[in-house]
């Protein structure tokens, strides 16, 4: 129990903790992914000579789709780390992120830490999550990229 006034402990969760948390967010941003290659079926325009106006149509709704994922990704992270430090996920297993110095994190570095950092710490069969289970300070790759830390809410 912290007294008015006085700063709240920062405390890290057990290690474990951030599992639940992960596994909500690696099941529901691949099931988005993979609706878009249902929505859009991925046609090889490269090796037709001339592909045509309907190769042509494929590939700009493919990048459309791809691209208002990443802004959506962006948003959702973003949003929900700028505001209260939780995603859903989060939530769910009482932790949050903020800032190494215990502040909250802002818009941008928040939904940058979600996409670019959690697609960096994929990126090696998922070895940027695991790390945090293993270092010092329990913190991934996206946590070291973004100067965040994940805490007990």
């Amino acid at each position: 129990m912290t007294r008015p006034g006085c700063p709240r402990r920062l405390t890290r969760p057990m290690p474990g903790l951030r599992v639940p948390a992960g596994l909500l967010a690696l099941v529901l941003w691949p099931i988005a992914w993979l609706l878009s290659l249902v929505l859009v079926p991925p046609v090889s325009v490269a090796d037709q000579p001339s592909p045509g106006l309907f190769g042509m149509l494929v590939g700009v709704a493919s990048m459309v789709i791809a691209f208002t994922l990443l802004l959506l990704q962006f948003l959702y992270f973003g949003w929900l780390w700028s505001t209260s430090g939780q995603s859903l996920g989060m939530r769910v297993a009482n932790i949050r992120v903020v800032r190494r110095d215990g502040s909250s994190l802002s818009l941008v570095r928040a939904g940058l830490r979600g996409t670019v950092g959690y697609w960096i710490s994929g990126l090696v069969f998922g070895l940027g999550f695991i790390w945090a289970a293993f270092d010092g300070r329990k913190e991934g790759w996206h946590d070291k990229l973004f100067d965040t830390s994940v805490l007990t809410a």
